[in-house]
């Protein structure tokens, strides 16, 4: 651990302890969904499929988050379940995306998740989106995503690695899953388990570590136009983003077959501004793009001018099992 991490580190297990000593709890059952590390580990598509399988199990799900760079301060509905009734730029990207894919699912943004709770008017099952480190509200099951493609980042702590925690923070870990894999898995957990060479400890909760996969389903256009996925096999392909990693949305449109003539990188949760479009559109049209393709995330922070472009939607698959694990863990608690 260097000078940097030892003093973000310092600073992390000071406000951890501050907040544990301050922990609340909501009136119905909590279950968060977190990660070790910075951006990138389809924690979206993860809500968004946890939410569902909530809803044909009979019960309300509320997705609580926290906004990132969201201009709207205090908490305050991102939709009441019939859609986003903020911008993205108001609530944040992720959020908005939630909003358009969840019908009859409440979200709520807010840095304090406790106060961002207590505006639910008719949920009984809450969703900590990105919840991991989230210490003042308590929940009854922590999952943990692990990036398969880059699971630790380098393996270093903030801020001169992509670690939040160290690797034994996992221990508190209910279930542990695998994203972005080739399809869904589930393997026993064995002493000695490890994920890229790195030995993790067994999650709290289950014998297994999950597997899942992020499949894309379709394309979507601005109007709300689907085509399937197969759509840009062999055409040639200007993609952007600006998403935590990049390289997983590349390999992901290689996959279907696109040609990717170019492709054009922005900082994580970037805001597009007509400037960008402007940018896009001359790349687009200087390597003679087919069609112009960006993630669903994306999407809703594109200006009106960029009216022809194409977003991939992303969906989260995993072995059942693991839901039955996930709820009958929640009820025994």
């Amino acid at each position: 651990m260097n000078p940097l991490q030892y003093v973000y580190y310092s600073a992390f297990t000071w406000e951890k302890q501050r907040a544990l000593k301050r922990r609340r709890r909501l009136p119905h059952t909590v279950i968060s969904l977190g990660n070790l590390t910075v951006g990138g580990t389809g924690k979206t598509p993860a809500a968004i499929a946890l939410a569902k399988e909530a809803q044909r199990r009979g019960l309300r799900p509320v997705i609580l988050t926290r906004g990132y760079k969201g201009s709207i301060k205090g908490p305050c509905f991102i939709s009441r379940g019939m859609g986003p009734i903020v911008t993205a730029q108001q609530g944040g990207d992720e959020p908005v995306l939630m909003a358009h894919r969840l019908p009859g699912v409440e979200i709520i943004k807010g840095a304090n998740r406790y106060e961002a709770g207590l505006l639910s008017e008719r949920g009984d099952f809450f969703i900590l989106d990105d919840g991991f480190q989230h210490w003042g509200l308590h929940r009854s099951v922590d999952i943990v995503l692990i990036d398969s493609m880059n699971p630790f980042g380098g393996g270093g702590l903030l801020p001169t690695g992509r670690m939040r925690e160290p690797i034994d923070a996992l221990k508190r870990a209910n279930l542990i899953v695998k994203t972005k894999m080739a399809r869904p898995s589930k393997e026993l957990y064995t002493s000695g388990y490890s994920i890229n060479g790195v030995t993790i400890p067994q999650p709290a909760s289950s014998k297994f570590v999950y597997g899942a996969a992020h499949t894309p389903s379709c394309l979507l256009s601005r109007d709300g136009a689907q085509h399937p996925p197969s759509h840009i096999a062999g055409r040639r392909v200007m993609a952007f983003c600006a998403i935590g990693n990049p390289s997983g949305f590349h390999q992901t449109l290689t996959s279907l077959g696109a040609n990717i003539v170019h492709m054009m990188q922005f900082r994580d949760h970037h805001y597009y501004t007509k400037a960008d479009a402007r940018k896009i559109l001359r790349a687009a049209g200087a390597h003679r793009a087919d069609i112009i393709l960006t993630t669903e995330k994306d999407m809703a922070k594109l200006p009106d001018t960029m009216s022809d472009v194409l977003a991939l939607c992303i969906d989260f698959a995993i072995e059942a099992t693991f839901y039955d694990e996930v709820f009958n863990l929640a009820i025994s608690k």
